[in-house]
């Protein structure tokens, strides 16, 4: 739970509220009611709707609080970064796309062992090389078709 002091504005969590008024009695269970009427009065702050972010680079962020129809709660903003963030994201998940990748072949190197019939390292071998061209695929690193392994 959060809460908002009136007279000051400060929004601070339930432990803090707790800590800074230590030398109070406080009931265990802090309602809006109690908060009402307490040092000059308090407000619950209710978690506020988030927006849904529009494309892939987007994010929301809190961005304070907000008093709506006599309540408060959260608020919330989309961000839309620049060119360098976009740049930033597309590296993190390319970053992700790839180690994905890796764990995919490194589980598949048993596959190609000197002692491993053809008939089993032939068609692993072509699918660590699918595996292998993920990158050069269009939709890299967002959208991947990752590739089938062959059947038992």
């Amino acid at each position: 739970m959060e809460i908002r002091i009136r007279n000051t504005g400060e929004v601070m969590t339930e432990v803090t509220f707790r800590d800074t008024f230590r030398d109070r009695v406080l009931p265990v269970q802090l309602t809006e009611e109690w908060l009402n009427g307490f040092a000059g009065g308090c407000d619950v702050v209710f978690e506020g709707p988030q927006p849904t972010p529009d494309n892939r680079y987007q994010f929301v962020i809190r961005q304070g609080v907000e008093e709506i129809e006599g309540k408060w709660f959260t608020k919330y903003v989309l961000i839309e970064p620049g060119d360098e963030g976009k740049a930033a994201a597309d590296a993190n998940q390319a970053a992700q796309t790839r180690s994905e990748r890796n764990r995919r072949l490194s589980e598949t190197d048993w596959t190609q062992g000197k002692d491993i019939p053809d008939t089993i390292s032939l068609p692993w071998a072509a699918h660590r090389q699918a595996l292998r061209d993920v990158p050069s695929q269009a939709g890299f690193p967002w959208d991947v078709t990752w590739p089938e392994p062959p059947s038992a």
